[in-house]
């Protein structure tokens, strides 16, 4: 099977052609021009020049087109190369953006569902509304906590005292705080969540089913009424946890169904 010419061989095969005929008649004419007798008239040889000089300037002429069009349908691939390169790394863009797009919408969905059964497990049952060590029980196992202590405010104002704790030793005893001192105070004081991770390994050891080990995130959870902090619950976790995204809706919860 043979090969097609793509269309700018095949085009300087024409070309090549026609270069061949012209010559043949170039050489035809001259030919002519020596065969005729003597007595021939001046104006017969110059008509025959100036026909095939003609003839030699539309040649020359075509030729000429050609190698213009020639550079511009070149110079017309390259840009077409060039448009095709940027399009196909729009398009690669594009594509990576919906991805993420995507990625980001399932994720969403992803994590509503999980709030939805966070919350479910939270607040379903009726004794976390009656015991707040059941409900602190609760937080520590659906966010796998090692230790969660609950504080409320105290008289003086500003002052916060142990009122729940889950999961620590016996022989831990919890300080209380004023607000603004240290990290739990500056939750308070702030109002809101405050994330610390890295903890140091003789911070706060948690004992659990696992023995005595050493958590590594802790979580300060503030709970506010009317925009006046009354309530800390500090919670220590193996590994980092979601609870600071949905502890808004959670604190919200607490109040309204004054549980705290």
């Amino acid at each position: 099977m043979k090969n097609k010419l793509s269309p700018k061989n095949s085009l300087q095969k024409r070309l090549l052609q026609v270069f061949f005929l012209a010559a043949l008649a170039f050489g035809l004419v001259i030919g002519k021009l020596l065969f005729l007798p003597a007595s021939t008239p001046a104006a017969v040889y110059i008509l025959e020049f100036m026909a095939l000089f003609l003839f030699l300037a539309i040649v020359y002429l075509a030729d000429a087109n050609y190698r213009m069009a020639d550079k511009q349908l070149t110079k017309s691939k390259e840009q077409y190369q060039s448009e095709r390169k940027d399009w196909d790394s729009e398009k690669k863009l594009l594509k990576e953006r919906i991805a993420a797009y995507e990625a980001l919408q399932n994720d969403a969905q992803r994590f509503a569902s999980y709030r939805e059964k966070i919350l479910k497990e939270l607040f379903e049952g009726s004794r976390s509304k009656t015991n707040r060590h059941h409900f602190l029980f609760l937080l520590a196992e659906t966010f796998k906590a090692g230790a969660a202590v609950l504080y409320r405010e105290s008289e003086p104002e500003g002052t916060f005292i142990v009122e729940e704790s889950y999961a620590l030793p016996e022989d831990f005893e919890v300080a209380p705080f004023s607000k603004g001192e240290g990290l739990n105070g500056q939750a308070v004081a702030d109002a809101q969540v405050k994330v610390v991770s890295g903890l140091d390994e003789e911070m706060l050891p948690i004992s659990s089913g696992l023995g005595q080990t050493n958590g590594r995130w802790l979580y300060l959870l503030p709970v506010c009424k009317d925009g006046h902090c009354t309530h800390l619950i500090e919670m220590v976790c193996f590994q980092e946890v979601e609870v600071e995204k949905m502890w808004n809706e959670i604190a919200s919860r607490l109040v309204s169904q004054a549980i705290l």
